[in-house]
């Protein structure tokens, strides 16, 4: 049987890396891992005919501009930010249409301004910061080309390092990093959203394509909706970290230009609900 192509772009970033890992270790895919040094995503005649020339089955983006205080405070950031999070994702869904793809696009809980503390599928976006506009920009435009696309809306992604020189690390990885050298913590304990690891994510969107899940819009998150400093608690506990001391501040202690809500918590009502962060904490620290 011939094998389905699989191409997934940012595939050396901290999610990127584990879909390719996913599936290519299935052995039935054909799958093509391009990043920047492969494919300039701003360049819109070079994505078409380079997308055009692998003729994939399956396109997941997982490119996307993520520095959420410069797109409030820089205006190119906030352009590139519109780009890379709004008007690609719409024409890479285009190209995916003219070649009876399916198209993958994540999106963050930044969509939401917190008035509801949680949030399932259907919710209303309602964004309070460029990020969020730019990310809502995306949705929009993937929707507004139809067809074969799933929406996956993530947040506190977790997981091991991406291998470009570029990559950021994950919020646990940095409070570890930070263990090493403190014996006290500050963390803010005043927004409240579930975590995402991304080994789980990348099984999931796996399970989405080959299992033929309804298009639309997922949340994809581990459950166990926690605040920042209450997923630090636990992650120090796992990692049996006892020699520093973490304490609960507002976000009011670290002045940041975009504004955070104060819950998003996305709700899994489509999709068998992923492990507890805390199981998904437990495989990541033992690996």
């Amino acid at each position: 049987m011939e094998k389905k192509k699989v191409l997934i772009l940012g595939a050396k970033g901290m999610l990127g890396k584990e879909i390719v890992k996913v599936f290519y270790k299935d052995g039935k895919y054909d799958v093509q891992a391009w990043d920047k040094e492969n494919l300039d995503l701003l360049n819109k005649k070079s994505v078409k005919d380079n997308v055009t020339l692998a003729a994939p089955d399956l396109i997941v983006n997982c490119v996307a501009f993520n520095d959420v205080d410069a797109a409030e405070t820089d205006k190119d950031a906030f352009a590139l930010a519109k780009e890379l999070n709004g008007e690609v994702p719409g024409f890479l869904a285009e190209l995916a249409k003219k070649l009876g793809a399916t198209f993958v696009q994540f999106v963050t809980d930044y969509i939401f301004d917190g008035e509801k503390k949680e949030y399932t599928e259907v919710d209303k976006t309602s964004p309070i910061s460029n990020y969020g506009i730019s990310k809502v920009l995306g949705e929009k435009n993937v929707k507004v080309v139809g067809e074969k696309f799933y929406l996956v809306r993530v947040s506190k992604l977790f997981g091991d390092a991406g291998i470009s020189d570029d990559a950021k690390k994950s919020f646990f990885s940095v409070m570890l990093g930070l263990a090493k050298d403190r014996h006290e913590l500050k963390v803010v304990d005043d927004e409240r959203s579930c975590f995402t690891y991304v080994v789980d994510l990348a099984n999931a969107v796996k399970t989405l394509f080959e299992e033929k899940y309804e298009y639309g819009i997922y949340h994809l998150i581990n459950e166990g909706p926690v605040t920042w400093y209450e997923g630090v608690l636990k992650l120090f506990e796992i990692a049996k970290i006892k020699n520093v001391k973490v304490f609960p501040v507002t976000a009011d202690e670290f002045p940041r230009p975009a504004k955070r809500a104060s819950s998003t918590v996305l709700v899994n009502t489509k999709f068998p609900k992923l492990r507890s962060y805390e199981e998904a904490i437990r495989e990541w620290i033992g690996k």
